[in-house]
């Protein structure tokens, strides 16, 4: 009787988690909320989510923070940073049907109407859909139109469409949508590029939650003056990177990592910063087989960006890892024929663009080339 009674409370303990989870949406102005490996404020950071992205959650009467399941990690969230996703459903689908029952000879109204229609979409993506979904085809044609011209062009037409195209879930009026949004961007001279927000589909061994030593570590709010939902929401921004530094991707050597760590080489100033803050994280827990390989960028940075390599020295950030910085280029020029002279010959060349770029640094430099020197004696 005993052991029945424990597979009965077994099984209920089974089934109310799965009946309690609920659909949500973050709830936080700052357009992201993090993730915590245990219910407490103070705990470690395990993931990020933005605005757009849904989980599922389990409301707890007796504690303010709910466990949550976001895609390939879980964690808690304080309940205070979640919206229902059927109660944000719902408030969409009132607002769809008073839009289009709005005086239309009312400008100022109609031009509100059109900009909060784009940023719904964009903060609620599958809610959105699916309440759109759910109208008449009167009110469907309407939003169409409304939605192939935005009010204005601040309106952040490559944004909403890559939150739409990275749905896990889509209907199949989703293409409606999407061929509005073509339409408008069209109109404006853009151009919308098939840019994910996120991959579901990653093989294993790039899955967080089978190989969490090998994930980001490191969740900085903000990067060179930009929060970091500009670098998150970035189109030109490689999904991976954006996945790694959510907590939603563990790297190996593979060319989906690869695909973005050589990016730590762009020239971009709108992207390098992000770039650096994720090779550094990946310097941090790289093991095996791409511990070996990253040398080669380490290296290449030295040689294409001197100045900022220098700069990992004193950053707050990165400080604590310029040493490694040093010993994976080292590691790189090891395989040389004549590591030394090799070494010698790079140093010098940089050296001799150095006032131009950064006045004062000759003398790190030659720190530099004597710690190279160094890893190479110290490994013959």
């Amino acid at each position: 009787m005993r052991i029945i009674q424990l597979i009965i409370i077994t099984l209920i303990l089974g089934i109310i988690p799965l009946k309690a989870q609920k659909l949500g949406y973050i709830n936080d102005s700052d357009g992201y909320t993090n993730l915590r490996i245990e219910p407490f404020e103070n705990s470690n950071i395990i993931s990020i989510i933005t605005n757009g992205q849904e989980f599922r959650f389990y409301p707890n009467p007796n504690n303010d923070w709910w466990r949550v399941d976001y895609n390939f990690r879980t964690g808690y969230m304080h309940k205070s940073r979640i919206k229902d996703y059927n109660k944000v459903k719902v408030e969409i689908s009132r607002f769809l049907k008073d839009f289009y029952l709005s005086d239309r000879d009312n400008a100022e109204l109609s031009e509100g109407n059109n900009e909060k229609l784009f940023f719904l979409i964009q903060d609620y993506p599958l809610a959105s859909l699916t309440a759109f979904c759910e109208q008449p085809q009167n009110i469907q044609s309407f939003l169409i139109a409304e939605l192939e011209s935005p009010i204005h062009d601040l309106i952040d037409l490559q944004l909403i469409y890559s939150r739409l195209i990275s749905l896990k879930s889509p209907t199949s009026k989703l293409n409606k949508i999407t061929d509005a949004l073509k339409i408008a961007a069209n109109n404006l001279g853009m151009n919308l590029i098939t840019s994910l927000v996120f991959d579901y589909n990653i093989p294993d061994y790039n899955r967080p939650d089978k190989h969490p030593t090998i994930s980001n570590k490191y969740f900085p709010s903000q990067l060179e003056g930009h929060l970091i939902t500009f670098y998150l929401n970035h189109p030109k921004i490689n999904t991976y990177a954006k996945m790694f530094y959510q907590g939603q991707f563990a790297v190996s050597d593979d060319t989906l990592t690869f695909g973005f760590l050589d990016s730590l080489l762009t020239s971009n100033i709108e992207t390098k910063a992000f770039y650096l803050h994720v090779f550094n994280s990946v310097l941090e827990v790289a093991d095996g087989a791409l511990s070996e390989s990253i040398g080669s960028e380490c290296r290449a940075y030295l040689e294409k960006f001197p100045c900022d390599f220098i700069k990992i020295k004193n950053s707050i950030l990165y400080a604590h890892n310029y040493q490694k910085w040093i010993d994976y280029a080292a590691y790189e020029y090891y395989f040389e024929e004549k590591p030394i002279l090799t070494i010698n010959e790079s140093i010098d060349s940089i050296k001799s663009n150095i006032p131009s770029l950064c006045a004062n640094q000759t003398e790190e430099l030659e720190n530099i080339r004597t710690k190279l020197i160094e890893y190479i004696n110290n490994n013959k």
